[in-house]
């Protein structure tokens, strides 16, 4: 059944991730010079700081994900249980971007100015939840007809 709107919310989660990559999420501006921060690292001008390998891989794997639960729609358990952990994940991708802000930087900072990917997981999560309702759903109805037979 890929035609069920949960199939939609999947898709555009992994999207929205894959979307993130390639996008600054937030521009520091510090006593020892300006800092922009995306999912390639943290950089000073040219110089990189911190690597982004684990923050690239991270959003990848999120993309993977919920493109393998679009294909397991014949095992619903399965797909609620991924998308629970997806929610988790996600959520996690937070605490991840606040270790990479405080570990980075040696002098104090003066200001932060969000940008917009930053807001992506917060839609995820919400898209995310709004398709595990579906399956849960879609779940209770098979039951309610098993139970007619």
């Amino acid at each position: 059944m890929i035609q069920r709107i949960q199939t939609v919310f999947w898709f555009i989660v992994a999207v929205l991730f894959i979307v993130m990559i390639p996008n600054d999420w937030m521009t520091l501006v510090a006593s020892n010079g300006d800092f922009t921060f995306s999912a390639f690292g943290v950089f000073n001008g040219e110089n990189q700081i911190i690597t982004g390998v684990p923050l690239i891989s991270y959003l990848s794997l999120m993309a993977v994900l919920n493109f393998v639960i679009i294909f397991l729609y014949k095992k619903r358990i399965l797909q609620a249980r991924l998308t629970t952990i997806s929610i988790i994940l996600t959520l996690c991708f937070y605490l991840l971007v606040l270790m990479y802000r405080y570990m980075s930087f040696e002098g104090e900072i003066t200001s932060t100015n969000w940008n917009f990917p930053l807001i992506l997981p917060v839609i995820n999560t919400i898209l995310s939840v709004l398709a595990w309702r579906g399956v849960v759903k879609d779940e209770a109805k098979v039951r309610s007809l098993d139970r007619l037979r």
